[in-house]
């Protein structure tokens, strides 16, 4: 028998804990890969063609998304971008080449790789979409009351 993936294991841990916010989601993935992943809501994305990205830097992973008013999307898209840790994406160069052809302006620290809505022929994408579906319906699954429709559309 193999040892359980890093996904195979956050989702454990998920169902096991009952997670009700993404913040729950954010903490397990941190312990699972051994170093801090920081959320930053970042205004110079609201004009680009993209809701987030992860930076793998040496003591973090840096995700920052464009701002939005609904705390679902918020979270859709910080899972979107857990999905991409966990899977391990960051560990590919032809990610960090996707992103700076579509956004050659981005400051310069490394970026291993970002959420590129829409372009679902890349099996990276996939992956990382349907990863944050699951995440959001685990979520779902344990709240007392469904998302108001505000939460959901701002």
């Amino acid at each position: 028998m193999t040892a359980p993936t890093l996904v195979e294991r956050f989702w454990a841990v998920g169902a096991e804990a009952g997670w009700t916010g993404i913040e729950d989601a954010v903490v397990a993935a941190e312990r699972l890969v051994g170093k801090p992943i920081r959320v930053r809501e970042e205004q110079f994305l609201a004009d680009e063609p993209v809701c987030g990205f992860v930076a793998t830097l040496e003591h973090q992973h840096l995700v920052m998304i464009s701002p939005t008013p609904s705390p679902t999307f918020r979270a859709f898209v910080i899972g979107h971008e857990l999905g991409h840790v966990l899977h391990g994406h960051q560990e590919s160069a032809p990610q960090a080449a996707a992103i700076r052809s579509l956004i050659p302006d981005l400051p310069e620290y490394k970026v291993e790789r970002a959420l590129a809505r829409g372009l679902f022929e890349n099996e990276y994408e996939r992956q990382a979409e349907l990863f944050a579906d699951r995440l959001a319906q685990l979520l779902r699954g344990h709240r007392e009351r469904p998302s108001a429709f505000r939460g959901v559309f701002g």
